[in-house]
């Protein structure tokens, strides 16, 4: 019965500590800085399409876009390229890779997309990636695409000059 006793009393302890260090967090979220981006189709923070930007150990192109409608859904595909400007292997995160729209909306890239060729995985040093992702948008006159490096200290956004379906609809 001692045993018991001692047991239940470490993991109410246990468990009072990870309860505080959660408070703690919730306290010091809600205390941070707000960040908001505007998004501007006539911003001179914007990268036009064909121009390069180094995020992070990674040099970005963003080559192309255009629209296409599948099952009733509109995708903008972006084709761009990864660079490894470093001198070790990079992981490429296709998570970072957002598309905002006029109104602020972001997609996230829709890996179920029959036009789907760029694929994240490890890329060696001076080794270079191209291929396109796919994302589901609504309608809006504006789409820009975002790449943040995934320790937060680095962003590049391109305005895209979306094209005419390239393709029959589906």
């Amino acid at each position: 019965m001692d045993k018991k006793y001692w047991l239940l009393l470490a993991l109410m302890l246990v468990l009072g500590i990870f309860s505080g260090m959660f408070l703690q967090s919730q306290r010091s979220a809600g205390e941070s800085e707000q960040f908001y981006q505007t998004v501007s189709a006539n911003s001179d923070f914007l990268l036009e399409m064909q121009e390069t930007a180094r995020v992070g150990k990674f040099d970005i192109t963003v080559h192309d876009a255009y629209m296409t409608k599948e099952d009733g859904d509109s995708f903008i595909v972006v084709d761009l390229s990864f660079f490894n400007a470093s001198e070790e292997t990079q992981e490429i995160p296709l998570f970072n890779i957002l598309v905002t729209d006029e109104e602020g909306y972001s997609a996230e890239h829709d890996s179920s997309h029959e036009d789907q060729r760029l694929v994240g995985g490890q890329l060696r040093p001076e080794g270079l990636r191209r291929g396109t992702l796919a994302f589901n948008v609504r309608p809006s006159g504006h789409y820009e695409l975002s790449y943040t490096n995934h320790t937060g200290s680095g962003l590049a956004s391109w305005k895209l000059n979306v094209n005419e379906d390239k393709r029959q609809e589906s």
